[in-house]
């Protein structure tokens, strides 16, 4: 189990254009990663594409533009993005403030593109990034995708999505077709207490947003409140007791076979 503050961790610049701080890295999971990506104030982002991963961004504060292929959106606290393998995006900031999200990447192999840990890979791309940026095209990227990009999501406002629904079951944010990742929007109780299912090939990955709880792993207890990364290890099981507030969180499931 890791548990971290999402502002806490290793900072990686990618060329002056944005900050990633790790939380989640490669090296530490079967498929998944999780970082705090801050874009520059007033930056156009470059247009590029992933295409051995898949990406989710959960936009924690400014305000801007995401592009999802040929589709833009306004980006604000709350809004969320799913990038899907092979599909060119960028992100753009549109005032004096830093554009940030947590930014989830699920890979679609263990080979996690071929870069050991996440300042490897940035250290890697930063170049082609800043090209990229320079000429606001992806061809510098010369990778080839030659598979079917999935339907990209954008959601305007995640709590607006919750209201809608009326209900403490978990929301299905984002559902890849062949159940490889999921997000879901999860709330429970003041005072409950619960008992997960064994996470049979399946890892977790929980961002709280509302409320505290502890969670025992094993004989492994941690305390998390609004604004904790906690990374679950597949194939276990853990217990969770929320306290005197509602506990909001979002919740990523990743695959691993």
């Amino acid at each position: 189990m890791i548990n971290r503050l999402y502002t806490e961790g290793q900072k990686l610049d990618v060329a002056g254009l944005n900050e990633i701080t790790v939380l989640i890295d490669r090296s530490e999971t079967e498929l998944t990663e999780v970082g705090w990506n801050c874009w520059a104030p007033n930056q156009d982002g470059p247009p590029h594409k992933h295409n051995d991963k898949s990406q989710i961004f959960y936009v924690t504060n400014g305000v801007g533009k995401i592009h999802l292929g040929k589709d833009i959106f306004d980006a604000k606290p709350g809004s969320l993005a799913y990038v899907p393998a092979g599909l060119v995006h960028q992100t753009i900031t549109t005032t004096d403030e830093r554009l940030c999200y947590i930014l989830f990447n699920v890979f679609l192999n263990p080979q996690k593109e071929g870069h050991l840990t996440f300042a490897d890979h940035i250290e890697k791309v930063k170049r082609i990034r800043k090209q990229q940026a320079l000429s606001g095209k992806v061809e510098v990227d010369n990778e080839e995708t030659n598979f079917e990009i999935r339907p990209a999501k954008f959601i305007e406002d995640i709590n607006f999505f919750r209201k809608e629904e009326n209900s403490d079951s978990p929301i299905t944010l984002v559902d890849e077709t062949d159940n490889r990742l999921d997000l879901k929007l999860v709330t429970h109780s003041p005072g409950a207490v619960v008992n997960s299912d064994i996470l049979k090939n399946t890892e977790q990955t929980i961002f709280v947003l509302n409320g505290n709880a502890s969670i025992t792993i094993e004989n492994e207890t941690e305390e998390i409140k609004p604004g904790n990364i906690l990374f679950i290890p597949s194939n276990i099981k853990y217990e969770m007791k929320i306290s005197n507030d509602e506990l909001i969180y979002l919740c990523l499931s990743a695959l691993t076979n």
